[in-house]
């Protein structure tokens, strides 16, 4: 008996280094980025750029303490297995505590004195432990539907889980605070640690919501790049359609949503390739207006969609920041002028949010909206041209199937206004029947629409008429329209069709 079970152990041991093997589990490390030194931050002082003097201290401190002392964390298996951290270390209850509420370091989690497979210990890897699960877990739905973008979203994430999967904010609670700080929660994660698909649990998911509560969710949730209506199985239901305001916001935030999707995946596509990120605080693109930097509540949407719900209870007005900038309202497209003060909106219903368009700015929307992307991809696209203090504007538009990984054909297309001439430029690799059904210049007086079909398969030109909507000619042209991180917005684009 006792050699049948040896037999079995050993059987099952081989079989799992077959599939360790088979399945290259642990992964090998990736490569060391060259040229790491970073791109420059428009707009921020020489010591806080990317390569200053405190960053290469950091670095070359780094570089000497690897020449010295060998690294306890590594992906190469035999590494691992040769250096398994300190000797005599107690892994239930270490020398640093952490103040635990639940006592030890492993109460109401796995043991950290587990031994993995290669050696190490649970202890060594807890902290990437959901995101090693994330990433075989994104590896086996690639497998499963090879060639085929899979989505995998996670709570547990560590540094460089962007690249794999998508992430929402956790199990938060129906309160105003909760809706308020998923706004910092989804900056955080989009335009600093570099994972874009991001959102929290609309109108919440522990405690109960209110109508109100759910109603504003709704609509500040449209410009989540992940939008998820999620409750716990002990809270009321709150799906839209439960309250008559929810289900009216929901039907308004979801319409936008889709028109403008194609504007934010050129934005999501952008910080894929070049780390521009596809959600900004208002301090990235105004870096030198002081007024932006504790601003919280507020954020731009891509770069040129300013979003700014609306925060208490039952309120129907908020108070806004517009910096020194032209803008329009995206509801009525009438001009407004920032001048770097806040102005108070009110009567804002239940069913709405306040949006902006900065001035500067090209969208691409679709002409109407559909209930899934398949059929939005048939719908032809409108622009709106909206011109800055000097009656210049760019854009861009970032086309491909969809639904592969790795594109065989794609369009990378750069609108620009200038004084009244629009133009349209780039790469238009990929092939589609649906066009520009209008052109449509904002202004100060109202607008002026150009009817297509416009082909987007080729350049192409045209000429406003001239009649003074947008303000006077000034002389300069497109390509610096837009201040702090969105001037290296048509720079990007015009870089990447260069590749």
């Amino acid at each position: 008996m006792v050699s049948l079970g040896m037999q079995f152990i050993q059987s099952r041991t081989d079989l799992e280094l077959a599939y360790s093997v088979e399945s290259k589990n642990p992964p090998e490390a990736p490569p060391v980025r060259q040229n790491a030194d970073g791109r420059q931050i428009p707009g921020f002082p020489a010591g806080f750029q990317p390569g200053s003097n405190s960053t290469r201290r950091s670095l070359h401190s780094r570089q000497l303490s690897s020449h010295h002392i060998k690294r306890q964390a590594s992906n190469n298996s035999a590494d691992l297995a040769e250096h398994l951290g300190l000797s005599g270390r107690d892994l239930i209850n270490p020398a640093y505590q952490i103040q635990n509420a639940a006592g030890s370091i492993s109460n109401k989690t796995m043991d950290t004195n587990i031994q993995n497979y290669d050696g190490t210990y649970h202890y060594d890897t807890h902290n990437f432990w959901g995101s090693m699960m994330s990433i075989v877990s994104r590896a086996s739905m690639e497998a499963r539907r090879p060639g085929r973008r899979p989505l995998v979203i996670t709570r547990s994430s560590f540094v460089g889980l962007g690249k794999h999967v998508g992430k929402w904010l956790g199990d938060n609670v129906s309160t105003w605070e909760q809706y308020r700080f998923s706004i910092a929660g989804v900056l955080n994660f989009a335009s600093i640690f570099q994972m874009p698909m991001v959102g929290p649990d609309i109108c919440g998911f522990a405690g109960n919501t209110t109508e109100t509560l759910c109603a504003r969710w709704t609509t500040l949730g449209a410009f989540y790049p992940f939008m998820r209506n999620h409750a716990g199985d002990t809270s009321i239901s709150q799906e839209p359609y439960r309250w008559n305001s929810t289900a009216a916001a929901a039907r308004k935030a979801f319409a936008v949503r889709y028109r403008l999707l194609d504007y934010f995946y050129t934005a999501f596509h952008r910080q894929t390739v070049t780390g521009l990120p596809s959600l900004n605080p208002l301090f990235y693109h105004y870096p030198k207006d002081t007024n932006t930097f504790g601003i919280e509540h507020q954020f731009f949407y891509g770069d040129d969609i300013l979003v700014s719900p609306v925060l208490e209870e039952n309120s129907t007005s908020v108070s806004i920041y517009l910096p020194n900038e032209t803008f329009y309202d995206y509801w009525t497209l009438e001009r407004i002028q920032g001048n770097g003060t806040y102005i108070n909106l009110t009567n804002v219903g239940f069913d709405t949010i306040p949006v902006h368009i900065r001035g500067g700015a090209i969208l691409p929307l679709r002409a109407e909206s559909a209930n899934t992307t398949t059929e939005l991809r048939k719908q032809d696209f409108v622009l709106w041209i909206a011109p800055n203090a000097t009656n210049q504007a760019s854009g861009t538009l970032y086309l491909d199937d969809g639904d592969s990984i790795n594109q065989t054909s794609t369009s990378n297309i750069v609108f620009t206004y200038n004084n009244g001439a629009f133009s349209m430029s780039g790469d238009f690799g990929y092939q589609t029947n649906v066009s520009i059904k209008n052109i449509t210049l904002l202004g100060a007086t109202g607008q002026q629409t150009i009817k297509g079909p416009v082909a987007l398969t080729g350049a192409y030109q045209t000429k406003f008429n001239g009649t003074g909507t947008s303000g006077p000619e000034f002389p300069g042209t497109a390509s610096s329209v837009k201040a702090g991180m969105g001037a290296m917005v048509v720079a990007v684009a015009a870089a990447v069709l260069a590749l």
